[in-house]
């Protein structure tokens, strides 16, 4: 991901605010790829990601 990012949808699933991104982000994806589509300057893509426990 890049700054000015805009998260779209995980794994297919829309996002439309930060309650969704959390929810969607939960534990059960930790250390698992993740496919993220994104919005960014130079249109849509999709990134995987794989997203790591807080500390």
């Amino acid at each position: 991901l890049k700054e000015g990012d805009i998260i779209a949808a995980i794994d297919g699933r829309p996002v439309t605010g930060v309650d969704d991104l959390v929810r969607l982000l939960d534990a059960e994806r930790i250390g698992r790829e993740t496919l993220c589509t994104v919005v960014r300057r130079s249109g849509i893509t999709q990134v995987t990601v794989m997203p790591v426990a807080r500390s």
